[in-house]
Protein backbone atom coordinates (compact mmCIF):
# COMPACT_ATOMS: atom_id res chain seq x y z
CA UNK A 1 0.00 0.00 0.00
CA UNK A 2 2.90 2.09 0.83
CA UNK A 3 4.56 2.31 -2.52
CA UNK A 4 0.84 2.50 -4.09
CA UNK A 5 1.05 6.20 -2.52
CA UNK A 6 4.51 7.10 -3.68
CA UNK A 7 4.10 5.63 -6.89
CA UNK A 8 0.94 7.89 -7.03
CA UNK A 9 2.58 10.73 -5.54
CA UNK A 10 5.65 10.77 -7.93
CA UNK A 11 2.96 10.38 -10.85
CA UNK A 12 1.24 13.61 -9.41
CA UNK A 13 4.51 15.65 -9.02
CA UNK A 14 5.36 14.88 -12.43
CA UNK A 15 2.51 15.59 -14.53
CA UNK A 16 2.49 19.13 -11.99
CA UNK A 17 6.28 19.46 -13.46
CA UNK A 18 5.19 18.70 -16.91
CA UNK A 19 1.96 21.01 -17.52
CA UNK A 20 3.97 23.83 -15.88
CA UNK A 21 6.71 23.50 -18.04
CA UNK A 22 4.60 23.25 -21.11
CA UNK A 23 2.92 26.28 -20.11
CA UNK A 24 5.77 28.52 -19.39
CA UNK A 25 7.64 26.97 -22.79
CA UNK A 26 4.73 27.74 -25.33
CA UNK A 27 5.35 31.29 -26.30
CA UNK A 28 9.07 30.86 -26.61
CA UNK A 29 7.84 27.81 -29.43
CA UNK A 30 5.03 29.12 -30.82
CA UNK A 31 6.43 32.91 -31.60
CA UNK A 32 3.53 34.27 -29.68
CA UNK A 33 6.36 35.91 -26.91
CA UNK A 34 6.57 39.45 -26.47
CA UNK A 35 9.71 39.90 -28.58
CA UNK A 36 7.50 38.54 -31.31
CA UNK A 37 5.33 40.65 -30.88
CA UNK A 38 7.46 44.07 -31.08
CA UNK A 39 8.83 42.77 -33.92
CA UNK A 40 5.37 42.19 -35.71
CA UNK A 41 4.87 46.03 -35.27
CA UNK A 42 7.14 47.33 -37.49
CA UNK A 43 11.18 47.42 -38.50
CA UNK A 44 14.15 47.50 -35.99
CA UNK A 45 15.32 50.77 -35.45
CA UNK A 46 11.93 52.88 -34.75
CA UNK A 47 9.79 53.56 -32.19
CA UNK A 48 5.78 52.28 -33.20
CA UNK A 49 3.46 53.39 -30.62
CA UNK A 50 1.11 51.10 -28.96
CA UNK A 51 -2.48 51.00 -29.40
CA UNK A 52 -5.06 51.81 -26.75
CA UNK A 53 -6.85 48.24 -27.34
CA UNK A 54 -5.08 45.12 -28.28
CA UNK A 55 -5.56 44.26 -32.08
CA UNK A 56 -5.48 40.80 -32.89
CA UNK A 57 -3.39 39.39 -29.32
CA UNK A 58 -0.96 42.32 -30.05
CA UNK A 59 0.35 44.41 -27.99
CA UNK A 60 -1.97 47.78 -26.06
CA UNK A 61 -0.85 50.28 -23.93
CA UNK A 62 -0.52 49.10 -20.31
CA UNK A 63 -2.58 51.93 -18.77
CA UNK A 64 -5.24 54.51 -19.03
CA UNK A 65 -2.95 57.64 -18.55
CA UNK A 66 -0.37 56.69 -20.81
CA UNK A 67 1.04 56.16 -24.33
CA UNK A 68 3.89 53.87 -24.81
CA UNK A 69 6.21 52.97 -27.75
CA UNK A 70 8.75 50.51 -28.64
CA UNK A 71 11.30 49.80 -30.93
CA UNK A 72 13.61 46.41 -31.05
CA UNK A 73 16.87 47.07 -32.00
CA UNK A 74 20.08 44.79 -32.68
CA UNK A 75 23.54 46.49 -31.57
CA UNK A 76 24.90 43.51 -34.39
CA UNK A 77 26.01 46.99 -36.88
CA UNK A 78 27.21 48.68 -33.16
CA UNK A 79 26.05 50.58 -30.30
CA UNK A 80 22.33 51.94 -30.45
CA UNK A 81 21.51 55.50 -29.01
CA UNK A 82 18.17 55.50 -27.42
CA UNK A 83 16.77 59.21 -27.48
CA UNK A 84 14.03 61.91 -26.85
CA UNK A 85 12.93 64.98 -25.70
CA UNK A 86 10.13 66.64 -24.61
CA UNK A 87 7.98 68.19 -21.81
CA UNK A 88 5.74 65.40 -20.07
CA UNK A 89 4.88 65.12 -16.11
CA UNK A 90 6.51 61.57 -16.19
CA UNK A 91 8.24 59.13 -18.28
CA UNK A 92 10.20 55.91 -18.22
CA UNK A 93 12.62 53.99 -20.35
CA UNK A 94 13.10 49.76 -19.82
CA UNK A 95 15.17 47.68 -22.15
CA UNK A 96 14.71 44.08 -22.48
CA UNK A 97 16.21 41.48 -23.96
CA UNK A 98 15.14 39.44 -26.91
CA UNK A 99 13.28 36.87 -23.88
CA UNK A 100 12.11 40.09 -22.33
CA UNK A 101 13.88 39.89 -19.31
CA UNK A 102 14.45 43.44 -18.34
CA UNK A 103 18.06 44.41 -18.42
CA UNK A 104 17.81 48.65 -17.62
CA UNK A 105 15.22 50.42 -16.54
CA UNK A 106 15.23 54.57 -15.60
CA UNK A 107 12.47 57.68 -15.66
CA UNK A 108 13.12 61.34 -15.97
CA UNK A 109 13.55 61.30 -12.48
CA UNK A 110 17.18 59.80 -12.70
CA UNK A 111 17.85 60.99 -16.44
CA UNK A 112 20.93 63.15 -16.70
CA UNK A 113 18.85 66.97 -17.58
CA UNK A 114 15.62 64.73 -17.50
CA UNK A 115 15.81 63.29 -21.35
CA UNK A 116 16.30 60.02 -22.31
CA UNK A 117 20.07 59.36 -23.66
CA UNK A 118 21.17 55.94 -23.53
CA UNK A 119 23.70 54.40 -25.21
CA UNK A 120 23.44 50.52 -25.36
CA UNK A 121 25.55 47.90 -26.99
CA UNK A 122 27.32 44.45 -26.36
CA UNK A 123 30.20 44.56 -23.32
CA UNK A 124 33.10 44.89 -25.70
CA UNK A 125 31.38 47.89 -27.90
CA UNK A 126 31.03 49.51 -24.86
CA UNK A 127 34.53 49.18 -23.72
CA UNK A 128 35.97 50.46 -26.98
CA UNK A 129 33.54 53.76 -27.16
CA UNK A 130 35.21 54.49 -23.24
CA UNK A 131 38.15 53.97 -24.44
CA UNK A 132 38.13 55.93 -27.56
CA UNK A 133 39.39 58.84 -26.02
CA UNK A 134 36.64 60.54 -27.32
CA UNK A 135 33.73 62.51 -24.97
CA UNK A 136 31.38 60.41 -26.95
CA UNK A 137 30.26 59.36 -23.24
CA UNK A 138 30.23 62.01 -21.53
CA UNK A 139 26.43 62.95 -20.89
CA UNK A 140 24.78 59.76 -22.40
CA UNK A 141 24.07 56.69 -19.67
CA UNK A 142 25.76 53.11 -21.01
CA UNK A 143 23.82 50.31 -20.82
CA UNK A 144 26.14 46.95 -21.60
CA UNK A 145 23.49 44.45 -23.07
CA UNK A 146 23.73 40.28 -22.89
CA UNK A 147 22.88 39.63 -26.23
CA UNK A 148 22.48 41.35 -29.64
CA UNK A 149 18.72 41.53 -29.77
CA UNK A 150 16.94 44.01 -27.80
CA UNK A 151 13.90 46.19 -27.42
CA UNK A 152 13.10 49.25 -25.28
CA UNK A 153 9.77 50.67 -23.93
CA UNK A 154 9.27 53.66 -23.55
CA UNK A 155 6.11 54.92 -21.40
CA UNK A 156 5.09 59.09 -20.97
CA UNK A 157 2.05 59.39 -18.49
CA UNK A 158 -0.52 62.13 -19.91
CA UNK A 159 -2.57 62.81 -16.72
CA UNK A 160 -5.32 64.81 -18.71
CA UNK A 161 -6.28 65.37 -22.23
CA UNK A 162 -5.10 68.76 -22.49
CA UNK A 163 -1.67 66.55 -22.54
CA UNK A 164 -2.04 65.19 -24.98
CA UNK A 165 -0.45 67.00 -27.83
CA UNK A 166 3.17 67.52 -25.67
CA UNK A 167 3.27 63.23 -25.09
CA UNK A 168 2.48 62.78 -28.04
CA UNK A 169 5.44 65.00 -29.47
CA UNK A 170 7.91 63.67 -27.00
CA UNK A 171 6.29 59.67 -28.28
CA UNK A 172 7.50 61.00 -31.70
CA UNK A 173 10.55 62.92 -30.78
CA UNK A 174 12.42 59.38 -29.47
CA UNK A 175 14.45 57.43 -31.95
CA UNK A 176 16.80 54.55 -31.57
CA UNK A 177 19.08 54.78 -34.16
CA UNK A 178 23.21 53.31 -34.56
CA UNK A 179 25.45 55.30 -33.31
Amino acid sequence: MRSLFYAVGVGLLGALVLHITVILATPVYTGADIYARVLDLGADGEFRPLPDKPVDGGLAVSGPFLKEAVCAFSVDDGPVNLTAEGSVPFWSAAIYDSRSNEIFSMSDRTAVRGTLDIIAGTEAQITALKNSGVNATENHILVTLPADDAYVVLRAVMPETSMAASTQAFLDSASCDGL
